[in-house]
């Protein structure tokens, strides 16, 4: 059964929107952990690395689960899960980090940043191979479906970095863009 353009674009403009709300969420955890631990290099490796790491994590088990459950289903709750934790970031992040402050700035940023900021992005990380997978026409086109869900969610990163960096949160704080990163 071949899908029909319409859902293709569907799917882009899902990796798109994932995509953007990666890019929101690691710019808000970074000025999230600021006042307690800076913005030093440490810190920023913290923030990265654990980025790298829960996309890498949400990419392996993203897969592994489009190939178990086939439909939209598993899409969109994945996508409801990610959401409610970046939503719940401005709110949970405060405390851990209070828990975490006798840890110094190395470790402290490190659990801090693993304990708020890796849930959201796991499930973040799931969302393309499930695009991939959802998609995909056939195993030919693989390929080129693969390619083009990963450059559209990397525009939209692109775009949400420069958008709540430059102007979403310097006016607005951290709530109201993690509410429309979420």
């Amino acid at each position: 059964m071949k899908k029909q353009p319409a859902t293709l674009k569907s799917y882009l403009l899902i990796a798109f929107v994932e995509g953007s709300a990666v890019m929101a969420a690691e710019l808000l955890g970074a000025k999230m952990i600021a006042p307690f631990y800076g913005s030093s290099l440490l810190v920023w490796s913290s923030v990265i690395g654990v980025t790298l790491a829960a996309l890498a994590a949400g990419y392996f088990v993203g897969g592994y689960l489009a190939d178990r459950f086939t439909g939209n289903t598993l899409l969109f709750t994945v996508l409801a899960v990610g959401s409610a934790f970046i939503a719940l970031m401005p709110v949970s992040s405060r405390a851990i980090m209070e828990a975490t402050l006798g840890l110094g700035v190395r470790a402290g940023s490190l659990v801090s940043t693993l304990v708020f900021l890796f849930p959201p992005l796991v499930c973040m990380g799931m969302v393309s191979p499930i695009i991939i997978r959802l998609a995909s026409l056939d195993v030919q086109h693989t390929g080129r479906t693969a390619g083009s869900v990963y450059a559209v969610s990397t525009v939209g990163g692109i775009l949400a970095t420069f958008l709540a960096g430059f102007y979403a949160i310097p006016t607005w704080g951290i709530t109201i863009p993690a509410l429309v990163a979420a």
